[in-house]
């Protein structure tokens, strides 16, 4: 897949790809280690500024969950079009999300499928994925959801 794949599929099905966060701390965004790149955790940020804060089952509800699922996501997918400047994207291997929750809260699974879901709808066969989910009691500047994601890449070589 390529760049403009991603932002075609996109386009498709109404989003925009987003500029990709900046880092919170002193990490990358991403990093390689032979044919997998590490996504760090990617939050419901928007132009610098948390869109989605505080808690799943109390101030959130599960629809405005998938909605910052969503937005990891999109987060995720301009991470994957950085790395696709130096590497070739083959295929989604894994996300996991930590949610924000209350102790009570157990719909963690369909929070998450807001993200799986526009994975799914933009990388079509590339987006099969494992998943996990945890419930947390507070994530970085009170995030509803934060998401981490692993990907298989190949290197490519400029032909002369």
């Amino acid at each position: 897949m390529i760049i403009l794949d991603i932002k075609k599929q996109l386009l498709a099905v109404d989003k925009i790809l987003p500029q990709p966060p900046q880092t919170l701390g002193n990490y990358r965004p991403y990093i390689v280690a032979d044919n997998m790149a590490f996504i760090s955790g990617q939050l419901p940020i928007k132009n610098g500024c948390i869109i989605y804060s505080g808690k799943l089952g109390s101030e959130l509800c599960i629809e405005e969950g998938k909605q910052a699922a969503e937005l990891c996501a999109l987060n995720i997918l301009s991470q994957i079009v950085e790395l696709e400047k130096e590497y070739t994207f083959k295929k989604l291997i894994k996300i996991e999300g930590c949610i924000n929750s209350t102790s009570d809260f157990t719909q963690h699974a369909n929070v998450l499928d807001g993200a799986s879901d526009l994975l799914s709808s933009v990388l079509l066969k590339q987006a099969g994925h494992a998943r996990s989910i945890i419930g947390c009691s507070s994530l970085p500047l009170n995030a509803a959801i934060e998401i981490i994601a692993t990907v298989e890449i190949s290197s490519f070589t400029l032909l002369s």
